[in-house]
């Protein structure tokens, strides 16, 4: 057989050949249109897709994430107020000093705490969290630094009232120290929305004080909005185009 027959037999329906019978394959670029064609792709990065449910379900997480590090913020704040002492007396209790600081450092800690956790939670999540940006997590920031804040309020007063419990077992002459609590806190919503549910809206705004358990809260709002104000894209996404 000779060459040129040999090449008859060795081309099958559909194969193609390009001068001097070269095959030609597929063009990778026709391939590689059509698989990312409907892909949103910037910078090389495929951007997922964000919907309103997405967002709210992160939003959540973040909350409750937030919130359980009000355990841990309870104990370093125990640990870093200074507590004030007390001696049992007859009928009673009496403070060691005429005017105790630890009163209102117990304050000031608490807010000092809730001050630098917001600070570190807004920079975390605007870092951590790109693909979620915007007013939904905010909230989720919000909630979350509030909850902190409550739940390590919460605890700080269940061991002042063992405290306090403790004294009225104590003996004449035993000094025992008062662990830090929180006094501008007027938080009550039980009675808020009974308030509300007769339309004394002052009344229930007076339950409703938050006071130092606000400070983590403003603290991560101000500092997530500033980061918000400086980026150069208004989806806020960094995979998004500039």
């Amino acid at each position: 057989m000779t060459d040129d027959a040999e090449r008859t037999v060795n081309l099958r329906p559909g194969d193609s050949a390009g001068t001097g019978g070269a095959a030609v394959g597929p063009d990778p670029r026709g391939s590689a249109s059509e698989a990312g064609g409907d892909a949103n792709v910037y910078g090389g990065r495929t951007r997922s897709e964000r919907t309103i449910g997405r967002d709210l379900l992160a939003a959540g997480l973040l909350a409750v994430v937030l919130t359980a590090i009000g355990l841990p913020a309870a104990m370093l704040w125990q640990i870093l107020t200074p507590r004030v002492e007390f001696v049992v007396v007859e009928g009673g209790w009496a403070s060691t000093e005429a005017y105790p600081s630890g009163y209102v450092e117990g304050d000031l800690a608490f807010a000092a705490i809730g001050l630098v956790l917001g600070i570190l939670a807004a920079i975390v999540v605007w870092t951590a969290m790109r693909e979620r940006r915007g007013p939904i997590l905010l909230l989720g920031l919000v909630i979350g630094s509030i909850g902190c804040q409550v739940v390590a309020w919460k605890i700080g007063a269940n061991e002042w009232q063992r405290f306090w419990d403790s004294v009225e077992r104590a003996p004449v002459g035993a000094h025992m120290w008062r662990p830090p609590s929180v006094l501008f806190v007027e938080l009550d919503p039980a009675a808020a929305w009974a308030a509300l549910k007769v339309g004394n809206f002052t009344t229930a705004l007076d339950s409703l004080q938050l006071g130092a358990l606000a400070v983590m809260a403003l603290a991560a709002t101000f500092t997530y909005t500033v980061c918000a104000g400086w980026s150069r894209r208004s989806s806020l996404r960094t995979d998004a185009p500039e």
